[in-house]
């Protein structure tokens, strides 16, 4: 190998912006926001020694947070301890670090060169050794776990679990995945659902012939120690387990830990403020007495009270006259209301004294009058429709019914003549109706007998003519909306279910695609997928479906798989199981 030492570049962003970069050739980065750190961070979320990057002499470059306030992500992931690669973000604080630098060699999967990467060495058993845990899915880290001597180590699904796996592999129980006893840590391989292998003392073994080799403790847990590592692998999921050794923090002296910057600004601060005293208590008192008036207090106080006194003053009066403008409006409407009365009355009675000095003929032909006057107007506003009705030959025929129109008589007929207020004939016209005789004392009267007559009215006829009559009915509208939700892992359920929310447009669009070829499509789809981390969604399926559609099952599992949580608070992922219901709201 060269010995050269590889550069190393920072790109510094604060937040979307960007700030600045700065290039080291050297083998240990110190980043914090301390005066001795190599890469300084003026963030009050970054601790004073962050976190250090190393260059070891394989040429891996190694980033370890020291044990800071808030953590280190690694591309969205909490870490303690990874491996860097050319283009990574690193996180710290509120700041984020893109960092580049020349890779000497592709790097091979990491499942695969875990067993070529060195070993702890047995004098580095002295120092702190923690068991190293890292879960990947598809060679795609997925969380990076140090366990410490004592801490319980369990796997699954469920909130609390060290080591994330679908509930598939152990179903609803909860399994002890790694143990400390008698100062060494070991780890549960026997499992049917496993599959993959160790490294015991320089030799790759199977986890299946681990127990006939006798290297398997209490049956099922296999000890881990400097020289040996394990390799699990669940489906897509691979769980690499080895020690791992905590780098101490480094050593700063007292007067290290001391921000010049802000010792200086304090320091000024505090020679102002005392220059300030010094001169307030250098002033002569009679010199602040006399910018001082002794009556202004009193004087302001009077204003005060005149105010108030006048505004109170002002109020009554607004009050007062309001009241006197409710009287004044109160005795108009009440004069107005009496001679309104008297009017009415007068009016009243006048019509009734001419109508009693009338006799029976003058009634009647006065009654007479107001129907043909009010027919007139009827006729005369619906002149359109009486032409439609009359045409253009005269009286309409409506076959055998006996119905004719009022005040005709015949082709040629006469506007009518003789209607009363109830559309009869008064004496002896033929308008209205053609009655039977005889039966209301005239023949131009019309009786209940003539409604037998009627043709085409009766409840068989009107039923015939509508057997046949198909009603459109109105176009139903496509909804989609959601049941209720199983969500395992530490995650937020009502920040899931809220994003879920602003995205059901989505799931609705793919419906609607779906109704376009089976209009009567309706039914219940459960999906499931997998949150990693930082939000990405990854293992999208449909666990049932009674849709039966594929096409729209896979439009729906394509939307899914764009969508981008928030990213897990505590570095974990979880899995979401969720039911859709579609159906056509008419």
């Amino acid at each position: 190998m060269e010995d050269r030492v590889l550069k190393i570049q920072f790109e510094v962003y604060e937040g979307d912006t960007f700030q600045r970069t700065e290039v080291f050739e050297q083998k240990a980065i110190r980043i914090g926001k301390a005066g001795q750190a190599h890469l300084r961070i003026s963030d009050p979320n970054v601790s004073r020694q962050h976190a250090i990057v190393e260059v070891l002499d394989s040429g891996e470059v190694r980033i370890t947070d020291l044990e800071s306030t808030n953590g280190t992500f690694l591309n969205g992931v909490k870490i303690d301890r990874a491996v860097l690669k050319s283009g990574d973000e690193i996180v710290v604080g509120q700041t984020r670090l893109v960092v580049r630098f020349e890779q000497q060699a592709e790097q091979a999967p990491l499942s695969e060169s875990f067993y070529k990467t060195r070993a702890i060495e047995e004098e580095d058993l002295t120092e702190k050794v923690v068991l190293e845990l890292v879960v990947l899915w598809n060679e795609e880290v997925v969380t990076i776990q140090h366990i410490r001597p004592g801490e319980k180590v369990l796997a699954g699904d469920k909130p609390g679990c060290r080591v994330f796996l679908p509930s598939e592999y152990f179903g609803e129980r909860l399994v002890e995945f790694a143990q400390f006893v008698d100062g060494k840590f070991r780890v549960l391989v026997n499992l049917e659902m496993a599959d993959g292998d160790a490294l015991v003392e320089g030799e790759v073994i199977p986890v299946k012939q681990l127990g006939a080799r006798g290297k398997l403790v209490d049956r099922d847990y296999l000890p881990i120690d400097d020289k040996t590592k394990v390799r699990l692998k669940f489906g897509p999921f691979t769980v690499l387990v080895g020690l791992s050794r905590v780098p101490p923090p480094p050593e700063i002296r007292w007067f290290q830990k001391f921000d010049t910057g802000i010792f200086t600004y304090t320091a000024f601060s505090l020679v102002l403020h005392l220059l300030f005293l010094i001169m307030v208590t250098l002033t002569p008192e009679e010199q602040l007495r006399a910018v001082k008036d002794p009556y202004r207090k009193r004087s302001v106080a009077f204003k005060m009270l005149q105010i108030q006194e006048m505004e109170k003053k002002a109020k009554e009066e607004e009050e007062k006259r309001k009241t006197e403008e409710k009287k004044k409006q109160a005795k108009k409407f009440e004069v107005e209301q009496k001679q309104a009365g008297e009017s009415i009355k007068t009016e009243a009675k006048k019509p009734d004294e001419l109508t009693s000095k009338l006799s029976v003929e003058e009634k009647r032909e006065r009654d007479r009058q107001v129907a043909e006057m009010a027919m007139t107007r009827v006729l005369s506003a619906q002149a359109d429709l009486m032409s439609q009705v009359l045409g253009t030959g005269g009286e309409p025929n409506f076959g055998g019914t006996g119905i004719r129109i009022i005040g005709s008589h015949g082709p040629g007929g006469v506007l009518v003549s003789g209607l009363d207020a109830f559309g009869g004939t008064i004496g002896g016209g033929t308008g209205g109706f053609r009655g039977t005789p005889g039966l209301f004392g005239g023949s131009s009267e019309f009786g209940p007998a003539d409604l037998k007559s009627l043709k085409g009215l009766g409840k068989e006829e009107t039923g015939r003519d509508i057997a046949g009559t198909k009603f459109s009915e109105k176009e139903g509208k496509p909804v989609a909306y959601q049941g209720a939700a199983d969500i395992s892992g530490d995650l937020d359920q009502a920040t899931v279910k809220r994003y879920i929310d602003s995205k059901m447009n989505q799931v609705k669009w793919c419906y609607q695609q779906a109704l376009l070829k089976k209009p009567d499509l309706q039914g219940e789809m459960t999906i499931e997928w997998i949150i990693t981390p930082n939000g990405k969604v990854m293992g999208v399926k449909v666990l049932n479906s009674a849709i039966n559609d594929k096409d729209m099952e896979q439009c729906i599992v394509s939307r899914i798989e764009t969508w981008v949580f928030p990213p897990s608070k505590s570095g974990l992922p979880g899995k979401v199981r969720y039911p859709f219901f579609f159906r056509v709201v008419k």
